[in-house]
């Protein structure tokens, strides 16, 4: 399939992977991206990305964003997550206060070819199989059923009318209860269990601490967790020249600035909502893998009741790698963010909005672990690493139903198991490419090019 053919009889074009010969060094790539991140957690950074490949390929979507765009790619557009691996797919509340399961992160959503999604999911499954010594062939076929899996439910999303696919929303309780009495069963009650713990209260209980007279602050843990009351300001600007602290915004005037742009990115009765909450505290979070050395923050704010608290997370939003590959043009950040994520899953967080900081800087904020968690892959053993990335796929493909053309995109997958087998390949070819990255991330960090926090 080329570029301007969407036809089965090309699935086999974008089965395959090569390298271009002026592909850009992956450890070039990851010190160009260190150029405007904080200093201090870039160690950590390394650190975390080094533990395996599948942690190397989580904080590369850039590396793999670029790989694919010189390569032959189907016509079908859809919103894409773009990093849709494995742990990209969890568990949240809904606004109503049902526990659903969905695709969780977007700092990459932006339009692009429906299969860049699917590719990057199976990917994730293949170097998850590997930690298990799964032959190729057994690779092979595990990526093919996932592959088959987001086939199917495109055919059954392009049959739903348009008002009942944006109903679709996955219960989690209603649909384990209805699964057979199986170990992926047993993993995904477990990840449940987690997940009703998370709550909002659960996180202001671990990450804040109340003092004597009554007040509350965020629990200053750095270099992970940095209270920005403990933070010299000029620390967060990353910038060729000096910075002059004169011409820096005090963090009062900096977070009334942010807090005005973000109330007015929210629904109405959303700021209706919040108009009796004032923010007490805030302090810099490292998060994730590919995020560490953003400014990702944390706020805590108090409501007039002795229980109103509500801890927010903000993120600053990166350009989307999707876009710049594919030449896109993208106003503000954060706004790129909530909308990809309104339009691709059921239901968003209550609180999801975007903000710009007084340098320009966009954010996007979100409550922070509102009964968000994901399934644990390292206990997984094949048979249910099957089960949940197949149930990662139809997620994945709902969500394109939703954004793309679903009757076209159903129409050019079919009923014949070749783009099944196309998908497989490349997932198996590229995952031997993620490998040889990593050893050079390793390698990096050996001959100390890189620095790492361990």
């Amino acid at each position: 399939m080329s570029s301007s053919d969407s036809n089965l009889a090309g699935w086999e074009d974008l089965a395959l992977w090569q390298p271009v010969i002026d592909r850009m060094d992956p450890i070039a790539r990851i010190e160009e991206q260190n150029h405007t991140r904080l200093p201090w957690l870039i160690p950590e950074r390394h650190r975390r990305m080094a533990e395996s490949p599948f942690a190397w390929f989580r904080g590369t979507a850039a590396q793999m964003a670029a790989d694919l765009a010189p390569l032959p790619r189907s016509t079908h557009q859809v919103q894409l997550c773009g990093d849709a691996h494995l742990l990209n797919f969890g568990f949240y509340a809904s606004p109503e206060r049902s526990l659903v399961f969905d695709i969780n992160d977007f700092d990459e959503t932006a339009p692009g070819p429906f299969e860049w999604d699917v590719k990057r999911l199976l990917v994730s499954a293949v170097l998850v199989a590997r930690q298990w010594q799964l032959d190729r062939e057994e690779q092979f076929r595990l990526a093919r059923k996932v592959a088959g899996a987001y086939r199917k439910a495109m055919a059954e999303y392009a049959s739903l009318p348009t008002l009942k696919l944006w109903n679709c929303l996955l219960h989690v309780e209603r649909f384990v209860e209805a699964l057979p009495a199986t170990a992926f069963r047993s993993h995904l009650e477990a990840a449940m269990g987690q997940a009703l713990r998370r709550s909002g209260r659960h996180a202001i209980q671990k990450h804040c601490e109340f003092l004597p007279d009554g007040t509350a602050q965020i629990r200053h843990e750095p270099p992970l967790i940095w209270r920005h009351a403990l933070l010299d300001p000029a620390q967060l600007w990353i910038s060729p020249e000096p910075v002059d602290p004169a011409s820096l915004p005090s963090h009062a005037e900096a977070l009334a600035f942010l807090l005005a742009g973000y109330r007015d990115s929210l629904p109405s009765h959303r700021r209706y909502q919040l108009q009796d909450f004032a923010m007490i505290d805030t302090a810099l979070k490292a998060v994730g893998v590919g995020s560490v050395g953003t400014r990702c923050a944390i706020g805590l704010m108090k409501g007039p009741h002795p229980e109103d608290w509500l801890l927010l997370q903000s993120k600053q939003a990166l350009p989307s790698c999707i876009s710049q590959q594919l030449g896109e043009q993208v106003g503000h950040e954060g706004q790129r963010v909530v909308e990809g994520q309104r339009l691709i899953q059921c239901v968003c967080d209550r609180f999801l909005g975007w903000t710009t900081t007084p340098k320009g800087l966009p954010l996007y904020w979100r409550q922070f672990r509102d009964w968000k968690a994901s399934v644990p892959l390292d206990a997984m053993k094949p048979a249910s690493l099957k089960a949940y990335a197949k149930l990662c796929a139809s997620v994945l493909a709902r969500a394109h139903a939703r954004s793309g053309q679903r009757q076209a995109l159903h129409g050019a997958l079919g009923d014949d198991k070749a783009f099944d087998r196309a998908m497989a390949s490349f997932a198996v070819a590229y995952s031997d490419q993620v490998e040889e990255d990593h050893r050079a991330l390793l390698q990096a960090m050996a001959s100390g090019r890189l620095t790492s926090s361990d």
